[in-house]
């Protein structure tokens, strides 16, 4: 009467039953496993109930479906893995959901497409050609594309861990590698299939194992200090020179289309030109919330910076903090450009001013409507 799946599944749903009131009586009623025994008892009844209504799937030995055989695929493996990551990505990220909600998708497609074609004739050959003209044109580029994110990634990962001198070699190394194995691929065009794949499975293994030590290890001492202290994104506006922020500093700007006003640090005076009057100025007006661009010259000797002083804003109760914007840190005879996007209008003369650090005396007031 009953069959060899469906006393299996009767079996776990019964010992799923036994667990979940344990659980209860004993542990925590409340809890995530109480929830997840409380679900795992009526999945795995529903599966013994379709073992039982469809004998295990057994066809009848006279019926033509006795012998069909489905060619084997991996799409049942990667749904109930997509499943797994829909399951961990409701309670981590979104991303880790998204993901397995597209795995599903993507097996649940290919699971249905695979079990169409082998059914289109009794040629298994025939079948898996007619596969391939359907889902090969799509399976090649996204695999592509999935394959070289995944290697770049990874190499980016193993970049950011290591020594930057030592990456340097690294990817010398690498590409060296690369460059051999295209040439082994031109100079042989017989070589066998098998010993390519196996070429390239290694490498592309090697490369992902690489990235994945590297991303559990962290990002290099370097790294990790800019990433916790914001050396890129929270500039020093003093008049002394930021080990980080004032690096490299530019000293020309390249496209001035958008250019609202230049501001020229002439002799230890700050005037202001606005765009399309040559009159010099000690205020200029700026748009509210729209992107507006200075140019700032230093043309005094020594090495300055144009600050953007825009009020303050509260951080805690009773604790404000000055929101200010600044270019690098230039010489005499450079340039750069410096954008501010202002929200709120300036209610008070002197709310928004442009200043050159450490100069005294010298500012353009900034009138926003």
């Amino acid at each position: 009467m009953f069959t060899t799946g469906s006393k299996l599944f009767i079996g776990l749903s019964a010992l799923g039953a036994v667990s979940f009131a344990v659980f209860m009586v004993l542990v925590d009623p409340s809890s995530i496993g109480a929830t997840t025994l409380f679900g795992f008892v009526p999945a795995v009844a529903l599966a013994a109930w379709l073992a039982l209504w469809s004998r295990d799937g057994e066809p009848d030995q006279a019926s033509p479906a006795a012998s069909f055989v489905p060619s084997p695929g991996m799409w049942p493996f990667l749904a109930a893995v997509g499943t797994a990551l829909v399951l961990v990505g409701t309670i981590t990220r979104p991303v880790v959901l998204i993901l397995g909600g597209v795995v599903v998708a993507a097996a649940f497609v290919e699971w249905v497409i695979q079990s169409w074609s082998d059914r289109a004739s009794a040629d298994p050959a025939y079948n898996a050609d007619l596969r391939g003209r359907i889902m090969q044109p799509l399976e090649f580029p996204v695999l592509a594309t999935v394959g070289s994110a995944v290697v770049i990634l990874s190499f980016s990962q193993i970049m950011l861990a290591i020594d930057k001198s030592a990456g340097a070699i690294l990817f010398m190394v690498v590409a060296s590698l690369v460059l051999l194995a295209g040439i082994l691929f031109a100079v042989r065009p017989g070589l066998k299939r098998s010993v390519v794949s196996a070429l390239c499975t290694v490498g592309a293994l090697g490369m992902v194992a690489g990235g994945v030590a590297a991303a559990t290890s962290g990002l290099r001492p370097q790294l990790e200090e800019a990433k916790a202290e914001g050396h890129y994104t929270h500039r020093k506006c003093g008049p002394e020179k930021d080990k980080y922020g004032d690096k490299h500093p530019l000293l020309a700007v390249s496209s001035r289309s958008a250019v609202i006003a230049t501001v020229e640090f002439v002799d230890g005076t700050l005037v202001a030109r606005v765009q399309g009057n040559p009159a010099e100025s000690d205020r200029i007006t700026i748009p509210r919330m729209n992107p507006s661009s200075i140019i700032f010259r230093n043309k005094t000797e020594g090495d300055f910076r144009l600050v953007a002083r825009l009020g303050t804003v509260p951080v805690a109760e009773g604790v404000v903090e000055e929101v200010e914007q600044c270019t690098q840190l230039i010489p005499s005879g450079a340039e750069q450009l410096l954008t501010l996007t202002i929200p709120k209008p300036s209610l008070e003369p002197g709310a928004y001013v442009l200043e050159v650090a450490g100069v005294e005396g010298q500012s353009i007031e900034v009138i926003v409507p």
